[in-house]
């Protein structure tokens, strides 16, 4: 049952994780900035091998409606 609970708490930090990076890469304003969490995205996937890759999910958010 612990194991489940960390499962389910750590999806929850990835998730919130993800979604904060993804909003502050459209609000981004300079390409330094922009520059530097796709470097994030970059190591997040590397260590996530598993996981959708965020990189991609960065590049679709700034797509909006035509994704």
């Amino acid at each position: 049952m612990s194991v489940i609970a960390l499962t389910t708490r750590r999806s929850s930090s990835d998730s919130a994780y993800r979604s904060d990076l993804i909003a502050r890469y459209v609000r981004a304003t300079d390409w330094a900035e922009e520059l530097h969490l796709l470097a994030e995205a970059t190591r997040y996937d590397q260590a996530n091998p598993g996981a959708p890759s965020l990189v991609d999910e960065l590049h679709g958010a700034r797509l909006g409606d035509a994704a």
